[in-house]
């Protein structure tokens, strides 16, 4: 199964990758090469557990080790001094990489020990990817893509002139060709492994979600909600459209189709090769919160995580295709605004981040207040009790971030980062979907279903 684009293709020289399809068009370049210094280039796949926003090239926000199963424990937390706006990126040590929005780049252990720091400087930045070589890219205000990564001389190996405006909702994609593609507001950009631009499109719309690779495409999802597939050397191409904004970004199943949330009560996919919009669920009361996170079951058929909300509580739901609920949580509660001739207010989506889970069913999460749980396979809720961030634009919480085995990594936007471990070690994946825990008892818990034809 391939999981990040497959547009490389074997050249003669030195071992390098070049984008396939290269000859069709003068608009995309080759790896450049300097025969009078010797060259070690790294390709495949990026080996961390989380190289790119939302894990991986399909933005799928499956971990690739067990989250906690156990009681929940704070292992380690501490302050940073920088302001983070994406979740962290784990590397192929095992280090948590934490980019500020300054483009400062710190590494830790899973002791919490500081390794290594960065200094950019850069007025803000852009999410950030790494590369198969274990280069940090990221966009700055000033329309430059800055790579840079620990143990290098210098640590900034290259800063590329782009142009344009950085991105910020468009998140970088690494290839397996150690290159990577980046966003700005109107176009994208392939960048080699020495930071050379490769190839270059403009797209009719503003890219607003993080890039997903599907085959020899680069998929962008824009601000109306169209689908672009791009090969690079080529003219991008309309696949589709969710006929709305998306929230948070999308996710590819391994069937083929992007899933994501729109209009706030919407659960819809696209399917990329034929370009046809179907609905997974509707909310009939409350709103869904994207992204959602999918994972393939026994049968071939995946199902996405996804939160949820009404005026009064919050949830954590799994759902199939057919829109059948197999998790309904309540993870948090609120106090209504009431009006004063007693209704309700319109529902409002709020700032919120987007969950994680595991091949097992476990589920990592942050409510929308700022608070942190998890959701074990047989449906146990563990939560840390109060708020863990300050409040602050998304609850304070800037991501989550898988950190080893039973364990994960929660960064504030404040600066705060903590590894939350659990005590219990998981056992092996199970053969079957797991058991959907008990429904809560709360006439509000009945609020969010799929609406019946």
């Amino acid at each position: 199964m391939r999981t990040v684009a497959t547009i490389a293709a074997a050249t003669a020289i030195a071992g390098a990758l070049l984008l396939a399809l290269t000859l069709g068009s003068g608009d995309a370049e080759a790896q450049k090469i300097d025969p009078r210094r010797p060259s070690v280039l790294v390709v495949g796949p990026p080996r961390g557990a989380a190289p790119m926003q939302r894990l991986d090239a399909r933005r799928s926000g499956l971990s690739k080790t067990f989250l906690p199963s156990g009681p929940l424990s704070i292992a380690w937390r501490k302050p940073t001094g920088l302001t983070i706006d994406h979740p962290p990126l784990i590397a192929a040590d095992g280090s948590l990489v934490v980019v500020s929005s300054r483009g400062d780049v710190g590494f830790y252990d899973d002791r919490g020990d500081e390794k290594a720091t960065i200094k950019v400087g850069a007025a803000q930045v852009g999410p950030a990817a790494m590369t198969s070589d274990g280069t940090i890219v990221f966009l700055s205000t000033s329309g430059d893509a800055m790579g840079v990564r620990r143990g290098a001389s210098p640590p900034i190996r290259y800063t590329t002139r782009i142009g344009g405006e950085r991105n910020t909702r468009a998140a970088p994609l690494a290839l397996d060709d150690g290159g990577v593609v980046v966003a700005t507001l109107t176009d994208l950009v392939v960048l080699d492994a020495e930071g050379n631009v490769r190839a270059r499109v403009t797209l009719p719309e503003q890219p607003a979600a993080p890039l997903v690779a599907a085959g020899d495409k680069v998929l962008a999802v824009t601000s109306t909600g169209a689908v672009f597939g791009w090969t690079p050397g080529h003219d991008s191409v309309r696949l589709g459209s969710f006929g709305a904004p998306i929230d948070g970004g999308a996710a590819l199943t391994t069937q083929g189709t992007l899933l994501a949330v729109i209009e706030g009560n919407h659960l819809a996919e696209v399917d990329v090769v034929r370009g046809s919009r179907a609905t997974w669920s509707i909310a009939s009361q409350g709103i869904y919160l994207g992204p959602p996170a999918v994972r393939e079951i026994p049968g071939g058929t995946s199902i996405a995580m996804l939160g949820a909300m009404t005026h009064t509580l919050g949830f954590v739901l799994a759902l199939d295709p057919a829109g059948q609920e197999l998790l309904r949580a309540p993870v948090a509660k609120f106090q209504p605004n009431v009006l004063p001739d007693g209704g309700m207010p319109p529902l409002q989506t709020p700032p919120h981040t987007g969950m994680i889970i595991d091949a097992r069913g476990a589920i990592a999460f942050a409510t929308t207040d700022g608070r942190i749980g998890t959701i074990a396979p047989d449906g146990a809720l563990d939560t840390l009790g109060d708020t863990f961030c300050a409040k602050g634009s998304r609850g304070g919480v800037a991501g989550l971030t898988p950190f080893g085995a039973n364990a994960f990594a929660v960064a504030c936007e404040g600066g705060l980062i903590a590894r939350i471990a659990g005590g219990n070690t998981p056992p092996p994946p199970a053969a079957k979907p797991s058991p959907s825990p008990t429904p809560s008892s709360s006439a509000d818990s009945d609020k969010l279903r799929r609406r019946e034809p």
